[in-house]
């Protein structure tokens, strides 16, 4: 079985281990370490030179300004995008021929629903006519007979 380790029962060293720094080493030692450094080089462009003499947050600015213009610049030569006019869509849609829009309206897999007829039927009070040839009594009493739980539209 091991014996307890007890810092007590071991000897210490004698206090002055190391001897004492010459006089003013420490106040010395900051220069000597910045006299070993590299010196940086005066082969900085000459043309930008005048900037070390400006204090730290001038320099900061003229940087700002510099990104800020840069940013400014390429917006402003970038050009605007086109407007648009609002009829747009139905413009494109004019330009489609009729029986084009029927024939996708007819097709099985197009989805159409009301809201898309009613606001093609908006821009084009008369698209009907071309293609759908019933009178208004047989369109009243097909509408009457659709289901409605909605009291609005009866």
């Amino acid at each position: 079985m091991k014996t307890a380790f007890k810092l007590d029962a071991h000897p210490r060293r004698p206090r002055p281990l190391l001897s004492e720094p010459p006089a003013g080493y420490f106040d010395k030692l900051p220069t000597q370490i910045m006299a070993r450094l590299p010196q940086a080089e005066a082969s900085a462009t000459p043309g930008w030179r005048w900037l070390s003499f400006l204090t730290p947050a001038l320099r900061t600015g003229i940087a700002s300004v510099a990104v800020l213009g840069g940013f400014a610049a390429s917006f402003y030569m970038s050009g605007s995008a086109p407007l648009v006019p609002r009829s747009a869509p139905t413009a494109a849609l004019d330009a489609v021929p009729r029986t084009e829009l029927v024939g996708y309206l007819l097709t099985s897999g197009a989805r159409v629903e009301n809201s898309d007829l009613a606001v093609l039927t908006a821009a084009h009070p008369g698209i009907a006519k071309g293609f759908l040839h019933v009178s208004e009594d047989e369109v009243n009493d097909a509408l009457d007979a659709q289901p409605s739980e909605d009291a609005t539209y009866l």
